[in-house]
C-alpha cells in the first residue's frame, strides 16, 4: 500500500492540514485562557485515527482508468447538461444585474481600502435580525445557484464549450469582485480558493500526472502567494478598526493572551505580524470552542442544531424563539464562558448538539469511507454528482475545525441536499470500464 499517492492523496491533506492547524493552535502568537490539551486531543486523536481508518478502506479498489478521462467526464457531463445550463443562464442574469447594482450605487474596485469596505458591510449587521421578505429568499436561491454553477464548472471545465466556459468564468469572476474587492470578504476567496484545489487534486489524480520540478514550484508559489492573500486583507482589515501591536492586548478577547514570545512572529515585519498572528487564530480559534463544548454536558437539539439556519427556521416555524439554538454547545459555551455564539466553535461542535462527541466518531468512519467513495469516483466520473458533491464536503473539511461552512447558511444548505440528492439517484456510468466506450469521443456524442 503506497500511501503517498494519488489514490490517498486527499487523506494526506486532511491529516497534514490537521497537524497544521494543531501547530498553529500551539505555537501562535494567539494562545487561549485555560486550555486543556490532554482534554481537546482525546477527541482530536481519535477522530483523526478513524477518518484515517475509513478512508482507507473506502479508497480500496480500481483507480486507474482505460479510457480517455476527458472523453469520461464529457459523457458524465451530458447526464447533467441541461440542469448546468439552467443554473448557468439564471447565474449569468444574476451577475450582470449585480454589475449595474453595484456601477449604479458607486462600485469601489480599490484593492487599498477593503478593510473599511468590510467594517462598513457589517456595520449594521445583527446576527438573527434579518427580515425574512422576498428580497431576502431570492438571495438565498441566487447564493445556492451561483455556488452550484462555480463547483461544476470547476469539475466540468475542460469539457464545456467555449462559450460556456468564458460564461462561467464571467459568474466566477463577478462572484469575487463584488464580494471581495466590493465588500473585503474574505470568505468568498477562500471558497472559490478550496473549490480551484480539489478540482485540481481531481485532474491530477485522474490523468496520473507525473510530478516534475516545475510543478513543484508552481505548487509552492501558490502554498505561499495564497495565504499571502488572506493576510494583506487582513492587515487591511484591522488597519481600518484601528489595532495594531500597540493595543492588541487591551483589545483582545479576555479569553485570548497575545503570546510575546512565540517563536512564529519574526517570521513578517511589524506590518504583517499582527495579521499573520489573526491569520493563524483564524484557523485555531475553533478548537478553542471545540475544548469548551467539550466541557458541556450534551442537550439534544432535534437533528437541526447542527445548523444555525435550520435552527433558526424551525423556531421561526414554531414560533419559539431560542428552542433550538439554545440548546446548541455554540449558544451554551458562550453563556458558560463567555466565548461568544458568533465565534468559531469547530463543524464538530455543532454536529455533537445532535448526536453528542462520542455520536461524531462512531460516524467518522462512515463519512470518511464514503469521502474515499466519491474520491474514486470523481476521479473517474462514473457519476455526474460524484465530484462537484466531493469537492463541496471537501470545504467543510477544510473548515471543520473553524466552523460548520457549508451547513452554516440556508444557501450552503441548499447546494448540499442538491448534490447530495443528485449523487444518490444519478446512476453510476460503467463505460469507462469497457472496450467500447473507450473509443467513444465527444465528437460522436454530439453527432448523435
Amino acid at each position: 500500500m503506497k500511501i503517498l499517492s494519488y489514490r490517498y492523496l486527499p487523506l494526506n491533506f486532511y491529516i497534514g492540514y490537521s497537524f497544521f492547524v494543531l501547530m498553529s493552535l500551539m505555537l501562535g502568537p494567539i494562545q487561549y485562557k485555560g486550555i486543556n490539551y490532554v482534554l481537546l486531543m482525546s477527541f482530536i486523536l481519535p477522530f483523526n485515527f478513524l477518518f484515517f481508518l475509513g478512508f482507507l478502506l473506502g479508497a480500496r479498489g480500481k483507480f486507474r482508468l482505460i479510457s480517455s478521462v476527458l472523453d469520461v467526464r464529457f459523457i458524465s457531463f451530458q447526464k447533467i447538461r441541461r440542469f448546468f445550463h439552467l443554473l448557468l443562464i439564471i447565474a449569468v442574469i444574476s451577475s450582470i444585474v449585480k454589475w449595474v447594482s453595484s456601477l449604479i450605487s458607486g462600485l469601489d474596485l480599490s484593492l487599498a481600502n477593503l478593510g473599511s469596505k468590510y467594517s462598513e458591510s457589517y456595520a449594521e449587521y445583527e446576527r438573527g435580525m434579518a427580515v425574512v421578505d422576498i428580497s431576502y429568499i431570492l438571495n438565498i436561491i441566487d447564493q445556492a445557484m451561483v455556488t452550484l454553477v462555480i463547483v461544476l464548472s470547476l469539475y466540468y471545465f475542460e469539457t464545456l464549450r467555449r462559450l460556456t466556459r468564458y460564461s462561467s468564468v464571467f459568474v466566477i469572476f463577478t462572484y469575487l469582485v463584488i464580494n471581495v474587492i466590493a465588500s473585503g470578504k474574505m470568505k468568498y476567496l477562500g471558497d472559490v480558493v478550496i473549490f480551484t484545489l480539489f478540482a485540481t487534486m481531481i485532474k491530477l489524480a485522474a490523468k496520473q500526472v507525473r510530478f516534475k520540478v516545475s510543478t513543484f514550484c508552481i505548487g509552492g508559489f501558490i502554498t505561499v502567494f495564497v495565504p499571502l492573500m488572506f493576510i494583506e486583507i487582513l492587515r487591511q482589515r484591522y488597519l481600518a478598526i484601528e489595532i495594531d501591536l500597540d493595543n492588541i492586548i487591551e483589545k483582545i478577547h479576555p479569553l485570548l493572551v497575545w503570546d510575546d514570545s512565540s517563536p512564529l512572529l519574526g517570521l513578517f515585519n511589524a506590518d504583517y505580524t499582527l495579521a499573520f498572528s489573526v491569520f493563524l487564530g483564524y484557523l485555531s480559534n475553533g478548537l478553542y470552542g471545540l475544548y469548551l463544548s467539550l466541557t458541556l454536558p450534551f442537550e439534544w437539539t432535534y437533528f437541526v442544531g447542527n445548523s444555525y439556519s435550520l435552527g433558526r427556521i424551525l423556531e421561526i416555524a414554531i414560533s419559539s424563539k431560542g428552542a433550538v439554538l439554545e440548546g446548541t454547545y455554540p449558544y451554551r459555551v458562550a453563556e458558560t464562558y463567555g466565548w461568544d455564539f458568533g465565534k468559531w466553535h469547530s463543524l464538530f461542535a455543532w454536529l455533537a448538539s445532535d448526536i453528542t462527541f462520542l455520536g461524531i466518531l462512531f460516524v467518522t468512519p462512515l463519512f470518511s469511507y464514503l469521502y474515499a467513495r466519491l474520491w474514486l469516483q470523481a476521479t473517474k466520473a462514473s457519476n455526474p454528482f460524484s465530484g462537484p458533491l466531493f469537492i463541496y464536503l471537501s470545504l467543510g473539511l477544510v473548515f471543520s475545525y473553524a466552523n460548520n461552512q457549508i451547513m452554516h447558511t440556508l444557501s450552503g444548505v441548499i447546494v448540499l441536499l442538491v448534490l447530495l440528492f443528485g449523487w444518490m439517484f444519478s446512476r453510476n456510468q460503467p463505460c469507462q470500464f469497457s472496450m467500447g466506450c473507450s473509443k467513444l469521443k465527444p465528437s460522436d456524442m454530439l453527432n448523435e
